[in-house]
């Protein structure tokens, strides 16, 4: 017990924490890279966080230099340098630069103050990201696990989901992989309005109304199109589930809705509105879709098929 406590009183060595940073630049960055991580969050949403490394640099340039970026040289350049190696470097880069500036001993505490600050924010960063990890450990046996479902193709599987399944699968949806599947699911009357909704949001209506779909994607623009014309007719009588979309893909979604109603004429009148829609209940999928491949959502073959481990 006496060493324990002993042991606590023991500071750290500062390379205790360089599991929290990942060597970038151990000589120094130029001045183009050090732009470039100032800017890099500069448009972060309300609901989006910019990671506390850019943010804290972003900090400690605004205290050197002021808000305004500007063409850097001499001892500013080597102070926002300093600042860098501070937020993204490991201990002994790090050491280095406080014992390049002794000298300035204000400047010297800003970076061992900045240092600490970042430690204290990136460590419950990294046990989150630890137990997420340790939460999705089984991934690869959940997509090994036989489905409770056969078909000769996905689309022949998708055909026997429900549309808690066809939304799941809408929203992880890869538009490389055509959209077959997709102009299936959301022809059926039973498909909620928010699946197909997602699904023409997301396919580009502002660039298939106004024509100016890219090279090869001569079948996107009637699928669409006419998804565009089922929406605007009501032909989903469903409308359980809600779009809970992160803001910039809700404003892209209504950027790309308010371009398609611009043109004035239908099937582009779809109000915005319908993209608030809260719906009465959480999708609570079976089955998801990956690079193609039916396998169980990945949250539901944990509850379903794996045991639950003891403490």
């Amino acid at each position: 017990m006496f060493a324990k406590l002993i042991s606590r009183l023991v500071p750290l060595p500062a390379s205790a924490h360089d599991h929290l940073f990942t060597t970038f630049a151990p000589d120094g960055a130029p001045p183009s890279v050090l732009n470039t991580i100032y800017h890099q969050y500069r448009d972060v949403m309300p609901d989006e966080v910019a990671p506390p490394q850019h943010a804290h640099f972003r900090a400690m340039v605004d205290h050197i230099i002021g808000a305004n970026w500007r063409r850097l040289d001499g001892e500013e350049l080597r102070r926002v340098s300093s600042a860098y190696v501070t937020c993204f470097e490991r201990a002994e880069a790090f050491e280095f630069q406080l014992a390049l500036w002794r000298v300035d001993p204000e400047f010297r505490r800003l970076l061992v103050e900045t240092r600490s600050q970042l430690i204290g924010e990136l460590m419950p960063l990294a046990a989150a990201e630890s137990a997420r990890r340790a939460h999705f450990s089984r991934w690869k046996e959940c997509l090994a696990a036989p489905l409770d479902i056969e078909a000769a193709t996905l689309l022949g599987l998708i055909e026997q989901m429900t549309p808690d399944d066809w939304h799941e699968i809408a929203l992880r949806w890869d538009w490389n992989w055509g959209a077959a599947e997709l102009e299936w699911i959301t022809a059926q009357r039973s498909c909620d309005r928010a699946t197909a909704l997602f699904v023409l949001c997301s396919g580009g209506p502002g660039d298939v109304a106004r024509q100016r779909c890219r090279q090869g994607d001569d079948e996107r623009g009637p699928f669409i199109r006419g998804l565009a014309a089922r929406i605007e007719g009501g032909f989903y009588p469903n409308a359980e589930f809600g779009l809970a979309l992160p803001m910039r893909q809700r404003l892209a979604f209504e950027a790309e809705l308010a371009t398609a109603r611009a043109t004035g004429v239908s099937p582009w009148q779809i109000p915005d509105e319908l993209l608030s829609h809260q719906g009465g209940r959480p999708h609570e999928p079976r089955y998801s879709v990956s690079d193609r491949r039916a396998h169980f959502e990945y949250e539901y073959w944990l509850r379903t098929f794996t045991p639950i481990r003891k403490r």
